[in-house]
C-alpha cells in the first residue's frame, strides 16, 4: 500500500467518523492538528464566535494546538458543513496553519477540508467525494 493510498484511506475514515458523529446539515467547524486517523488535538469554532476570529486568532489557536501535539504531527484538517469545495474559511485556516507550523519549526505536510460528503487537500487540490460511503 503506498503512502498516498494509506493517507486516502485515513481521510476516508475521517469522513466516516464525521458522518457517524454529525447528522445535522449545519454544525460547528472543528480544527484538528495531528495525524488523520490517529492522534490529534482539536478546537471547536462555534458559529457565534466566527465574526471574532481573525487571522491573528487563527494563528494563536493553531500555535497552541501545534505546541500540544507531538513533533511528528504535521497535518491540519477541518471538519465542517457543506461540500468539499474550497471555502474562504478553509483558505484562511491554511494561511494561519502555515504561520503557526513555521513558528514551531514544523513543515505543514497536509491541510484538508473534511465534510460529510468527502475531503479536499487544500495544498494540492486533490479531492474525493461519495454519495454513499461504505467503510
Amino acid at each position: 500500500m503506498t503512502q498516498e493510498t494509506a493517507l486516502g484511506t485515513r481521510l476516508r475514515a475521517e469522513v466516516g467518523l464525521l458522518r457517524a458523529r454529525e447528522t445535522r446539515r449545519v454544525f460547528d467547524t472543528t480544527v484538528y492538528v495531528g495525524t488523520p486517523g490517529g492522534d490529534r488535538d482539536s478546537f471547536v469554532v462555534r458559529a457565534r464566535d466566527v465574526p471574532a476570529i481573525d487571522g491573528a486568532v487563527r494563528i494563536e489557536v493553531l500555535s497552541v494546538l501545534v505546541e500540544r501535539t507531538a513533533d511528528e504531527h504535521r497535518s491540519l484538517w477541518l471538519t465542517r458543513a457543506g461540500t468539499p469545495d474550497p471555502y474562504e474559511q478553509d483558505l484562511a485556516w491554511l494561511r494561519a496553519a502555515r504561520a503557526a507550523f513555521a513558528m514551531h519549526g514544523r513543515v505543514l505536510e497536509g491541510c484538508y477540508a473534511i465534510t460529510r460528503y468527502g475531503w479536499r487537500d487544500l495544498l494540492t487540490g486533490e479531492s474525493r467525494a461519495w454519495k454513499r460511503l461504505r467503510l
